[in-house]
């Protein structure tokens, strides 16, 4: 029984022994698979690696991480080392890059630099940790500073890259210069994200802020209370499709010693198709890079554009044949009344062969439209008024008691606006010939 112990205790020292080892192997391999992945998830960013230098208990890697100018295509260069420890089950990359000797920048961060760490784990979890210090800046010469407090970000990702949980806390920050002095009060950001299939993700993901004012010289200073975004992406119909509702909500706004709410703002797409959505977002990167990169032949060039705008067009088409809604939802508070508008445009679904061209979509789409705004608010705000009264005159508003109100609706390719039908010109014809 004594030899069976030693011989065990013998195998748990050994495998303690070789495990960071097999760890630094397996991370090695999971920052290959990662920063590939982070290249070709969006075109801003390019992080290479030029040397991964592995030892036993500690690893040290250098490369560069390149920031892509959207405009030019134009790269700059930021170097970086990552010195990596080991663990048995895990190990810790912490960044430090070759920032340029900045005076602006020593400052900013005097005495300690925001750190940038990531651990990965055996079983194929990664945590990327951003710590940044506080900021008590002075420009005397400029009479500006800037005073932010500590932040702190993590960013986790599970199940082979596929699952996502963002946390940010942000706890305020104020901006002095002599003619303006802008504050923020506890920003926090959280989001838990799982990929569904191609560039989709679904999830819940939220975001707060308690405060933000603005005050300007010779102006009343303007207050937003209670700022609330919250984002729900969801599959649906055995994940062939999904909905996706947002909503932001503010508590109260205030100006000089005025003050009102609350407001919300609602913004939902129902039933969409997943495989169109992302052939039409692959479209739109590759319309992006395109944009970006830099040639010299200008045929190709223009060419791979019009291919480009083509699968754009596409894309747009099939996601519309797919069957789409759109709604969206507003109600903001104001001392004369609420403003109130709601908006829904429906395309039904439609098989392949009798999927419509772009340009003649408007002949399939279905949509309301109904707004209701205070008469009494134009009256207090001459510059509103004087952009409802035309509307006024036109019909496109009608006057009941103390409200403005719309009423619209669309089919058929013919408008109902109050009661008042007009049929919608075709593409390509003349109002004057109908």
């Amino acid at each position: 029984m004594k030899k069976t112990w030693i011989i065990a205790g013998g195998v748990v020292v050994a495998a303690a022994a070789a495990a960071p080892w097999a760890v630094g192997m397996l991370t090695e391999q999971q920052w290959q698979a990662a920063t590939g992945d982070f290249n070709q998830a969006q075109p801003l960013f390019i992080m290479e690696t030029a040397e991964y230098d592995r030892g036993y208990l500690e690893s040290t890697i250098t490369g560069q991480l390149y920031v892509v100018d959207p405009d030019t295509g134009e790269r700059h260069a930021i170097g970086w080392t990552g010195d990596v420890s080991h663990g048995i089950t895990s190990s810790t990359i912490l960044f430090n890059f070759d920032l340029p000797e900045d005076e602006e920048f020593e400052k900013v961060f005097p005495d300690e630099k925001p750190t940038l760490t990531v651990t990965t784990s055996a079983w194929g979890s990664s945590l990327v940790e951003l710590d940044v210090p506080a900021i008590d800046y002075m420009d005397e010469g400029a009479g500006e500073s800037l005073n932010v407090s500590r932040s702190y970000s993590t960013l986790e990702f599970s199940a082979g890259g596929e699952q996502m949980n963002l946390d940010m806390q942000w706890p305020g920050l104020v901006l002095r210069t002599p003619d303006m002095r802008l504050s923020m009060e506890n920003l926090d950001m959280e989001q838990q994200a799982t990929l569904l299939t191609g560039q989709l993700w679904t999830g819940e993901g939220s975001m707060t802020v308690a405060k933000v004012s603005v005050a300007a010289r010779d102006e009343p200073e303007v207050v937003l209370e209670g700022l609330e975004v919250v984002s729900d992406t969801e599959a649906v119909n055995d994940d062939q499709s999904f909905d996706l509702d947002s909503t932001m909500t503010l508590d109260k706004v205030s100006y000089g010693d005025e003050g009102y709410g609350p407001h919300s703002f609602d913004f939902r797409m129902q039933e969409v198709d997943v495989a169109a959505w992302n052939e039409l977002m692959e479209a739109a990167q590759a319309m992006q890079e395109l944009s970006m990169a830099s040639g010299d032949d200008p045929q190709k060039a223009f060419q791979q554009q019009m291919q480009a705008t083509m699968a754009m067009t596409g894309g747009l088409e099939k996601l519309m044949a797919r069957g789409l809604t759109v709604v969206t939802d507003m109600d903001i508070s104001s001392p004369e009344g609420p403003v109130t508008g709601h908006l829904k445009v429906a395309h039904p679904e439609q098989p392949d062969k009798d999927r419509v061209p772009f340009m003649l979509i408007a002949q399939t789409i279905e949509g309301e439209m109904n707004l209701k705004i205070p008469v009494a608010l134009g009256e207090r705000y001459p510059e509103l008024g004087d952009q409802l009264m035309p509307m006024v005159i036109q019909g496109a508003l009608v006057e009941e008691g103390d409200f403005y109100v719309m009423d619209a609706s669309l089919k058929d390719m013919t408008v109902n606006l109050n009661g008042q039908e007009m049929p919608i010109p075709m593409p390509g014809t003349s109002p004057m010939l109908q």
